[in-house]
């Protein structure tokens, strides 16, 4: 590893403990805090209050599973998000930041599924953000707009979409309803089996499959693994083909 990196989350407003907490657990990958504690060389009491400051800057995540928490640090390319409010007086930094980032995603990567887990407010801009972080081509949606506008704030949605990536998508939505406030380069149909209630959202983009609960508070998770990417990318084109 670089020894360079911790220096550079450093420069850019981290904490020295807070870049160890989130080095290792790029390095760990989903871990009970007491490891990740030990990794960090720090103490358990601590490494709650560092994972939490962490999670506050949208820099880390954690779910549960069973009786125990585990928690994981968030795609690098999240730290640009975070950063960009410092681009105009740290311009070096973040190039160099921007350098490390396939570095730190070697250390990250694994065969195993990524899952992260939000909620709320934050859910909704987390999955956009993650959206405008990989400028793709094409989003791949399967909506029910009348839970989405019952449940999100309208005004909010329309602001994230004029997101600079995200302006720039083409985007396939296949929808219960007629959609509402269509971007210019989306293609819409509505499906056949329109009667059949799911109060939820579905996004398929690159190696990516989000799933957005719209009943009650809003709960979005994101999937990372290209083999569940590629099976409901089968799907969602069958479904795509029998609403034509």
């Amino acid at each position: 590893m670089s020894t360079d990196i911790k220096d550079v989350l450093t420069d850019l407003g981290l904490s020295e403990t807070e870049a160890r907490m989130y080095i290792a657990m790029l390095n760990l990958g989903p871990s009970s805090v007491q490891n990740i504690a030990k990794r960090a060389e720090v103490s358990r009491t601590a490494a709650y209050d560092l994972i939490e400051e962490l999670r506050t800057k949208g820099l880390a995540s954690s779910f549960q599973k069973g009786k125990k928490m585990f928690f994981s640090a968030e795609d690098p390319g999240q730290l640009e998000s975070y950063f960009k409010t410092r681009i105009e007086t740290m311009k070096g930094t973040l190039g160099t930041l921007n350098r490390l980032v396939p570095e730190l995603r070697v250390m990250h990567g694994n065969e195993r599924p990524r899952v992260r887990f939000y909620s709320g407010e934050e859910g909704v801009h987390a999955l956009f953000r993650d959206v405008e972080s990989l400028k793709l081509d094409e989003l791949l949606e399967l909506a029910d707009d009348e839970a989405v506008y019952g449940t999100i704030d309208e005004e909010m949605l329309l602001e994230l979409r004029e997101l600079e990536n995200f302006k720039k998508l083409k985007i396939r939505s296949l929808g219960r309803f007629e959609p509402r406030n269509l971007k210019d380069k989306t293609e819409a149909r509505v499906l056949k089996t329109k009667d059949r209630e799911f109060h939820g959202n579905v996004w398929i983009y690159k190696n990516r499959v989000a799933f957005v609960s719209l009943f009650g508070e809003v709960e979005v998770v994101i999937i990372e693994n290209d083999i569940f990417a590629q099976t409901m990318r089968v799907l969602f084109e069958q479904a795509w083909e029998a609403s034509a």
